[in-house]
């Protein structure tokens, strides 16, 4: 019982109930508080009975807080559309981080999904005056295109918060108007610029493609089966300007512009089925927004032990850990922590990559600390055409061992399965494990990025081919083997 509000609560079906325990859930509705006061609902009170016997308990008093804006609520300020949901209008969010990852609308699950696209910093969109809190307590703005995203994020390891969206009173246009400025190839990537009016939200969607369980928040695919993409720009009334796909461009091969119930989309079309290799957004000193689209990268053969010639190729190798930041702990946690090996195997596997001609950067080159925004901000500048994780893995027991590949979007299934191949035939690991991982690195969409986690440090046969020179090499051939057969594939 709740605020006046009586409910019976439902076993949830989705945990493990064999255990000990078996978990309840329940939903209340929470009033909306357009005062100046804060509201005290009361307690929850628990009540439970079985066999005849009866137990209650409540938690602490809950306070409905008033809203840091008060606005007049205009119900009519949501366009109709299946994504949109009304919040209102009055209070904008904006975008004042680099990026935004998006969430579903008043989610708490926290969960990240392939399917909710980054927003480029200076996007704003009307927004909800209450927020949304994550079982973490992180907070979050509820959008009115239908997404949420965070006020605040941490720098782990550091744990310094990032401020990612900020609120302010203010009243945003009805629609919004854009035009197709150009589209060129600029021998990497394949650009596409638009001038817009305001800096609304869109959608980016890569379709079709089936994922086998999203409702259990499984990304897997089996096949990555996409053939466009759709780019909805939001509250669009009008999408004008010329736009002429040239034959040669690597990726596109004809488009489609859709008029929806209250937007617009753009549909690219791709050459070839899964012909998609990553992307990234922003608005540039015009103000206008901008797509970059990765062009395949260009090979030829070679006479090494690889058989290709990755010149011209940039990869970026992701070196987990460091500084700080010690990650597992080994049976020696001084020297031969989780950071120090994933460096020793990284170093390895640049050796071999620049032996095929690549350009090869690393997030870090020592025992410093590297977070989470170093690393994003790095891949962002450099704009690799591949990134590669090094890890290595651990448990509270020793019996977990083995190596790990694995992938977040869609268009990295192929790279990270190619990775795979070739390391499950060294016949170094015991075990081996491929698929879908929401690794917050993997969840950028530049470039394919494969996340490996390549033994276990808390295993003793694993642990041994860790802190081993050879094993090594021939770990660091394998996963060069997997990235070089990923170019050959795609030319």
């Amino acid at each position: 019982t709740f605020n006046g509000q009586t409910i019976t609560l439902s076993v949830n079906e989705e945990e493990d109930n064999s255990a000990e325990f078996i978990g309840y859930y329940g939903s209340f509705t929470l009033p909306v508080n357009n005062g100046y006061e804060d509201i005290s609902l009361g307690k929850v009170v628990f009540k439970a009975t079985h066999n005849g016997k009866y137990e209650s308990f409540s938690s602490g008093n809950i306070v409905c807080k008033k809203p840091d804006f008060i606005v007049e609520f205009d119900p009519d300020a949501t366009p109709l559309g299946d994504r949109y949901i009304n919040v209102g209008s009055g209070i904008i969010a904006e975008i004042v981080g680099y990026e935004a990852e998006t969430f579903d609308a008043y989610s708490t699950d926290d969960a990240s999904r392939p399917t909710n696209n980054y927003l480029p910093k200076g996007t704003v969109d009307y927004c909800a005056q209450g927020s949304v809190y994550s079982k973490d307590k992180k907070e979050y703005a509820v959008l009115r295109c239908g997404r949420q995203v965070y006020l605040k994020r941490k720098d782990i390891p550091r744990n310094s918060e990032t401020v990612i969206t900020t609120k302010r009173a203010g009243l945003l246009p009805e629609t919004n108007q854009l035009n197709i400025a150009s589209f060129e190839n600029t021998g990497r990537h394949t650009v596409l610029t638009l001038d817009t009016a305001w800096k609304a939200p869109f959608f980016f969607d890569l379709l079709p493609q089936a994922y086998t369980s999203p409702s259990k928040q499984d990304y897997s695919v089996s096949n990555v089966t996409s053939r466009y993409i759709d780019i909805t720009f939001c509250y669009s009334d009008t999408l004008d300007g010329e736009l002429i796909i040239p034959e040669d461009n690597p990726i596109f091969s004809h488009f489609e512009i859709i008029k929806n119930t209250s937007d617009y989309t753009l549909r690219l079309f791709l050459k070839k089925q899964g012909g998609f290799y990553g992307w990234d957004c922003y608005y540039n000193e015009q103000n206008q927004l901008v797509f970059e689209f990765l062009n395949p990268a260009k090979i030829t053969t070679a006479e090494n032990k690889y058989g290709v010639d990755l010149t011209g190729v940039v990869i970026l190798i992701d070196v987990g850990h460091g500084g700080i930041d010690i990650g597992a702990e080994g049976f020696d946690s001084k020297n031969h922590n989780e950071a120090i090996q994933n460096l020793a195997l990284a170093n390895k596997l640049a050796n071999e990559l620049k032996c095929t001609g690549a350009t090869v950067y690393a997030t870090r080159n020592d025992n410093s600390t590297s977070s989470t925004d170093d690393k994003i901000k790095i891949l962002k500048n450099i704009k690799p055409d591949f990134c590669i994780a090094i890890h290595h893995n651990s448990y509270y027991t020793a019996k977990p061992s083995g190596f790990e590949s694995r992938y977040f979007n869609s268009f990295s299934k192929n790279a990270a399965e190619y990775v795979y191949n070739h390391t499950y035939n060294t016949g170094i690991y015991q075990n081996h494990k491929f698929g879908w991982h929401y690794y917050f690195m993997a969840r950028e969409t530049t470039c394919p990025i494969v996340l490996t986690e390549n033994g276990f440090i808390s295993n003793s046969y694993d642990y041994a081919n860790i802190v081993s020179e050879a094993a090594n090499i021939k770990k660091a051939e394998a996963i060069t083997r997997g990235i070089a057969e990923y170019f050959a594939k795609i030319q």
